[in-house]
């Protein structure tokens, strides 16, 4: 179903959603790129919201880089990753491990029971492989012992892997310094360490966009775009007035409630997991499980938006003084079996980066030639669902 005419979009106020995504986020510029040569939508957005690397794509947009400029930037990202592993981190996780060790050994030697347990989860274990070896150490430790994680993790000071100094100063060079001027409507969005709450920073103020959710600003800056992006464990957080950040994508990786509550009268989505697998049953490997396991939790909070947008529409069309019905396409999103892997996430090279760029001009290019088409809980979806296989 498509509703898009020609010259329409003129009249109306294009939302667009970024998703987080690491590397992949060269695939929402060739999304974007795309977009922008299609007379429909070549306006491009008046409203973004972003999280992670779309939360970066989008303060590009809105600090009015082209897709080119924007590419540049991950490229340079790719050509010189600006982090910096915390030497700190490691000292410390090795130093602990160490000292556990020494500990665990003197166990050993004056507590029979101890080497009791290590052989009665042997038995689960008889092969002469090394690999066994390794899993009754592990069934012993996750077991018996399983103290030990928590006092090495208590052991380590610093609360993350790397820093990201280094992409801070990359952001600021990238938008053109501290703060993003920008008529266009912005929401970047991250998650309170302490509290584990949604932060949205926005830009402009409407009905909608009320505490505590909301944080309305004069400018977007680099550190909320810094902390949108601080994945936890791996980044520090940052810290803003009274919030420590993180990464918005703990509970919103592709933000679409923003978009609507600044004013968008039609949302284009750009997801960059693929879409679900038509084949059911047991995964081939470890890496499959992985990949399902972070695409579930990166698509779970978009599909509660939507849904709940597009009950918001029904609504509309009875009570039309309330609501205003809102335009929302289906997604854009990779095919399936593409480069979009679990180690995608953070493989920043260059080659990588030019094939994702390619393959969302590809995707955008399908999505237009489609229609575009309009999202909707008809009872078609209903029936695919049900006639899938379990």
């Amino acid at each position: 179903m498509s509703s898009l005419r020609a010259g329409e979009s003129r009249r109306r106020t294009l939302g667009l959603v970024l998703s987080g995504g690491g590397a992949r986020g060269a695939f929402q510029v060739g999304v974007y790129q795309r977009l922008l040569d299609d007379p429909r939508f070549s306006q491009g957005p008046g409203v973004l919201s972003g999280t992670s690397a779309g939360g970066i794509n989008a303060a590009l947009i809105a600090a009015g880089k082209s897709p080119r400029e924007m590419m540049d930037f991950w490229y340079g990202i790719a050509t010189d990753p600006p982090v910096v592993a915390s030497d700190l981190f490691f000292h410390d996780a090795m130093m602990t491990l160490l000292r556990l060790m020494g500990s665990e050994f003197l166990r050993w030697l004056s507590t029979p029971a101890a080497i009791r347990d290590f052989l009665k989860r042997s038995r689960n274990h008889l092969s002469a492989r090394p690999a066994a070896l390794l899993a009754t150490w592990v069934e012993y430790l996750l077991t018996a012992r399983f103290e030990l994680v928590s006092r090495f993790l208590q052991g380590v000071r610093e609360p993350f892997i790397a820093d990201t100094a280094p992409l801070r100063s990359r952001l600021v060079e990238a938008l053109g310094g501290e703060r993003i001027r920008s008529p266009l409507r912005l929401a970047i969005n991250t998650v309170d360490a302490h509290t584990g709450r949604l932060v949205r920073f926005v830009n402009y103020e409407t009905s909608y966009t009320r505490t505590p959710d909301y944080c309305v600003v004069d400018a977007i800056t680099v550190d909320m775009v810094l902390a949108s992006a601080s994945i936890p464990l791996l980044f520090p957080p940052v810290e803003i007035g009274h919030h420590l950040l993180w990464d918005g994508g703990l509970l919103v990786n592709t933000p679409l409630a923003p978009v609507v509550s600044l004013g968008a009268d039609e949302i284009v989505t750009v997801l960059v997991t693929e879409p679900p697998d038509p084949i059911r049953g047991r995964f081939p490997h470890f890496g499959r499980a992985v990949e399902r396991t972070s695409d579930t939790f990166l698509e779970n909070a978009y599909n509660i938006d939507r849904k709940l947008l597009l009950e918001r529409n029904r609504l509309a069309r009875i009570e039309q003084r309330t609501y205003r019905d809102v335009t929302l396409y289906e997604v854009v999103r990779p095919a399936r079996d593409a480069i979009f892997t679990p180690g995608s996430y953070l493989f920043f090279e260059h080659g990588v980066i030019e094939h994702m760029h390619r393959l969302g001009v590809a995707a955008a290019d399908a999505w237009l030639a489609a229609g575009p088409p309009v999202d909707s809980l008809g009872r078609d979806e209903m029936d695919l669902e049900a006639r899938v296989p379990a």
